[in-house]
């Protein structure tokens, strides 16, 4: 029978395991669709059975903090130009930023505190532009063509994923076509794009895709100081070896090219945009391989993948380029190689996962720049430059473990795990015991639609290659006492699913922080920095701060359903970090605030309408040192105001808020699917 093209949903069951319900899947007339849907095992005894699926995953590991996103929520989320790191901006705890910012600010924690996996391989940043050691830019790198569903998590990581305090997005990538080859072309507000995939022989399918932006000669038109172009390409090629073996080879990367239009300089905002903003080009690349072997009972992973990223920057008094008008000359290259090698078995009702990872690292900088200091202590100020090369490498690895199990006739599930992490920077990081990380999770199912939720978990992640490669007189200044920074998570929470499509959650979280870096020149934690762009850390650090962020969240998510599906999502959350005093403050990311509201409905003759609006309460903001900053021999070198961080943080922007309204109309022919979507954006 014929079916009409659109997004659907399988529901799987069979004997022996857990049913499931895939996420949305999208049928054309262009091409044949293909399922790939895993299914857990189940011990079973057969007298009566009742088959109920939701598509709402509840992983034994994580029983709440989790959220997913399927690829119609991707596709069709109004504002979120398909770009990832905006459409997860709809999910609870996650704050909305800037607009020309995909700062990614989970539960009041820094945007340096999330870690990023594409089909099991990890990806150090998902962004375009973006600020070095953070994990914010202004547009995001993976492309949504590709992307079969979302995780994220935001509390109750899994032991296999380390070096994260606030939140693991793990991005699930499709399969190439195994039937023909298939063509897809995307043409947006800022890039145009490609993708193609299809088979390879028997055993292979391929993905790849190509992007470019279109975005500098827009700017240009209009006369804007800055010139932004990016490019990026993704890929996917699998070969199922046989039926128990398949390997995957994966990829991402990017060129970005900041240059300043030296011809908009008529008015004064042109000209102070041109008088302080750097020539910027970077570019990264993450391969991997990622080999599974699948037995009976069990699987075992095996993902090796190396990642590269490249930055540079310069700045000259006036856009004059000659050596006595340089202000900024920087370079610095992040080479990581990974292996990760774990073993998952499902036995007796036992779901048992252990493993261990080593990484190789190399660390280079070169860094000119001349900058303004002032003491936080005696207030003693003066304009000095920092002149360094410097060069490092580093072994880092780790064990992890985690066994869960459901008891009490299924009602409880507990889940127990832990790892332990460690490099050799020092003498105390090496040491795996000094980063112990247990955690333990439990949900009680009172019955076929409320559960009750907790967790308790603690997690480390080291301080940033520029903190570690920071260098005075061709002396490491913050190496040798650099500590991984520590984060406790206390989570509880109840669950409520009124139809197998709905879901209500309401958790309350609270994080503790320690060892977490401060600027020495600034005194501030560095958890208030990250959102704009630069680098971040590469200065003389401390490791005395500390933090808190807390709070409750309320989510009400609808999937696809009588053609009609919605977020609500609501966060109160506080989040307040220590500096040199001790003193507890605000920080940059207390929004205290935050309320999403995503729907969508389908209409006859493949008419789509989205409708997203989002709150957030004012962000508290540091006031400008007007006293210094318009000292010219300031002026001269950093050609911005200045921070008074002697009142760190004691302002709030007004409230933000956004209406956004996406319409989308589909036509479909034999061999071709032509999307058509206008996306209307209205700040307030």
């Amino acid at each position: 029978n014929k079916i009409t093209p659109g997004f659907f949903s399988l529901q799987i069951s069979a004997i022996g395991f857990e049913p499931k319900q895939s996420n949305e899947i999208l049928v054309t007339n262009a091409k044949p669709v293909e399922v790939n849907i895993k299914l857990a095992s189940k011990a079973s005894e057969l007298n009566e059975v009742v088959i109920k699926a939701s598509p709402f995953i509840k992983k034994e590991e994580s029983p709440l903090s989790m959220r997913t996103l399927g690829l119609s929520e991707i596709e069709r989320n109004p504002g979120g130009n398909r770009d990832i790191s905006k459409v997860i901006q709809s999910l609870p705890g996650v704050a909305s930023s800037a607009s020309f910012r995909n700062d990614i600010i989970v539960r009041g924690g820094a945007p340096n505190e999330n870690r990023f996996y594409l089909d099991g391989i990890e990806v150090p940043n998902i962004n375009h532009f973006a600020t070095q050691g953070a994990s914010g830019g202004p547009v995001g790198m993976i492309n949504a063509d590709l992307i079969s569903e979302v995780q994220l998590y935001s509390g109750a990581f899994p032991a296999n994923r380390g070096n994260s305090l606030s939140s693991v997005l793990e991005f699930s990538l499709k399969d190439g076509n195994s039937d023909k080859i298939n063509l897809r072309g995307t043409l947006g507000s800022s890039d145009a794009g490609i993708t193609i995939d299809g088979p390879i022989g028997d055993k292979t399918t391929f993905m790849f895709s190509v992007r470019r932006s279109y975005l500098q000669f827009l700017f240009a038109a209009i006369q804007l100081p800055f010139l932004p172009t990016y490019t990026d390409y993704q890929y996917k090629f699998k070969t199922k070896l046989n039926k128990k073996n398949e390997i995957s080879f994966i990829g991402l990367g990017a060129y970005d090219d900041f240059a300043l239009n030296l011809d908009a300089n008529d008015t004064e905002f042109q000209r102070y945009i041109l008088n302080n903003l750097p020539v910027n080009k970077q570019w990264n690349y993450t391969f991997g391989v990622n080999y599974k072997h699948f037995s009976e009972k069990s699987f075992q992973t095996v993902a090796v993948s190396r990642n590269m990223l490249n930055n540079s920057s310069v700045k000259y008094e006036d856009n004059i380029e000659n050596e006595d008008n340089k202000l900024l000359d920087y370079l610095s290259q992040e080479i990581e190689n990974k292996i990760r090698i774990e073993n998952t078995t499902r036995i007796n009702g036992f779901k048992i996962n252990f493993g261990a990872n080593y990484e190789f690292a190399k660390y280079n900088n070169s860094t000119f720049n001349k900058i303004f200091r002032q003491s936080p202590l005696t207030g003693e100020s003066s304009v000095d430059t920092i002149d360094f090369s410097t060069q490092f490498n580093m072994n880092k690895y780790g064990l992890f473990g985690q066994i869960s199990k459901n008891l009490l006739k299924n009602r409880l599930l507990i889940s127990m795990g832990i790892r332990a992490d460690g490099a050799d920077v020092n003498g105390n990081a090496q040491n795996l015991i000094n980063q112990l990380s247990p955690r333990i999770s439990a949900s009680y199912t009172i019955n076929d639609k409320f559960s009750l939720n907790a967790y308790y978990g603690i997690y480390y992640q080291l301080p940033a290659y520029t903190i570690l490669g920071y260098t005075e007189n061709d002396e490491f200044v913050n190496k040798e006492m650099a500590q991984y920074v520590r984060a406790e998570h206390y989570v509880s929470g109840i669950e409520y699913r009124p139809s197998t499509s709905e879901r209500f959650t309401v958790e309350g979280f609270y994080k503790r922080y320690s060892n977490y870096p401060v600027s020495v020149s600034k005194g501030i934690s560095l958890a208030n920095l990250g959102a704009d762009f630069g680098v971040i850390g590469n200065e003389q650090i401390n490791f005395t701060g500390k933090g808190r962020s807390y709070g409750v969240e309320f989510l009400y998510q609808r999937k696809m359903m009588k053609n009609l599906y919605g977020i609500a999502a609501y966060t109160l959350v506080r989040s307040e970090f220590s500096g040199d005093d001790q003193a507890f403050v605000s920080s940059a990311w207390d929004n205290e605030h935050l309320i999403t509201l995503t729907a969508g409905r389908k209409f006859k003759n493949n008419w789509d309408l989205g409708v997203k609006w989002r709150y957030v309460h004012g962000r508290p903001y540091t006031p400008i040192d007007m006293a210094t900053s318009t000292l010219r021999s300031v002026w001269d070198v950093t050609g911005t105001g200045l921070p008074d961080y002697s009142q760190l943080n004691t302002i709030r922007l007004n409230a933000f808020h956004q209406l956004d309204v996406r319409v989308d109309k589909v036509f479909y022919f034999d061999k071709l699917t032509l999307n058509i979507y206008f996306d209307i954006l209205s700040n307030c």
